[in-house]
Parts: C-alpha cells; sequence; structure tokens
C-alpha cells in the first residue's frame, strides 16, 4: 500500500499547488494571482507529464502521453490568459 501511494507523488504535488491557488483567491482575495498559480498546476503537470514514464505519471496519465501533456498545457495557458486579461482594478459603474 504504501509503494503505491509513492507512485501517485505527481499528483499530490499537481493538487497542492492547485489548492495553493485557491487558497489565495478564497482567503487572499487575490484573484489574478491565484487564477495563475492555479494555471501553474496544470503546466507542471505537463512538464511532469512530459518527463515522467507513464509508470510514475500515476494519475496524470490520462491518455497518450502527447495529448496528456498538450491538453494540461493548454489548459494552463487558457487559465493564465483568462485571469490576466481580467483587469486589475474594475471600475464602478
Amino acid at each position: 500500500m504504501s509503494g503505491r501511494r509513492l507512485r501517485e507523488w505527481p499528483f499530490v504535488v499537481v493538487i497542492v499547488v492547485a489548492l495553493a491557488g485557491l487558497v489565495v483567491v478564497a482567503l487572499l482575495d487575490r484573484f489574478r494571482r491565484g487564477s495563475v498559480i492555479f494555471a501553474g498546476a496544470f503546466g507542471l503537470a505537463a512538464a511532469l507529464r512530459l518527463v515522467l514514464p507513464a509508470r510514475s505519471a500515476g494519475l496524470l496519465a490520462i491518455r497518450g502521453r502527447s495529448f496528456d501533456v498538450v491538453a494540461y498545457a493548454g489548459l494552463g495557458v487558457a487559465i493564465a490568459l483568462l485571469a490576466l486579461s481580467i483587469p486589475a482594478e474594475v471600475p464602478d459603474g
């Protein structure tokens, strides 16, 4: 059982980074910063999926390696671009 848990370390690391982004948004009220951290979790997932073999990638391995990397990286870029495109100060209207 312990070996199986250790095999899922890449997924746990990605989840921890994503949760850190959500905490920044929820508790610190920093939408852009937290969303970029959240997007970074997808970038990290893409990087880990790219360099780790499928057996070591654990739950990050969904489809083939190339599909997973493109999907994770695409989601990360899309979330980061959306977060950065929102103005920092919204005028009262």
